[in-house]
């Protein structure tokens, strides 16, 4: 991947006013096969290339990749009950 990090601008993360939604959906949809393809092209005990991401350790395992992006996406759902709550008060399914 040329630029993992092309999607921030002044350390933040930045959408281009031109992108709409369906836009923003079908690059989800986009990766997400082409992530799946990956994943079922490999073991998940083999290791990515070297590269500059991994700052001269040797790359982690496909699983341990997998289980990352796992824990990423449940973090990030965690700050949406933040802000649901925020927005109104109500936490965990007492709508």
């Amino acid at each position: 991947m040329a630029d993992p990090w092309a999607d921030h601008r002044d350390g933040r993360w930045y959408v281009a006013p031109d992108l709409t939604l369906g836009d923003l959906a079908a690059r989800l949809h986009a990766q997400a096969e082409r992530s799946e393809a990956v994943v079922r092209a490999h073991a998940l005990s083999e290791r990515g290339a070297p590269g500059e991401r991994w700052d001269g350790a040797p790359p982690a395992e496909l699983g341990r990749v997998l289980l990352h992006v796992v824990q990423e996406y449940a973090r990030h759902l965690g700050h949406l009950d933040v802000v649901r709550e925020l927005a109104d008060g109500r936490v965990g399914e007492d709508w």
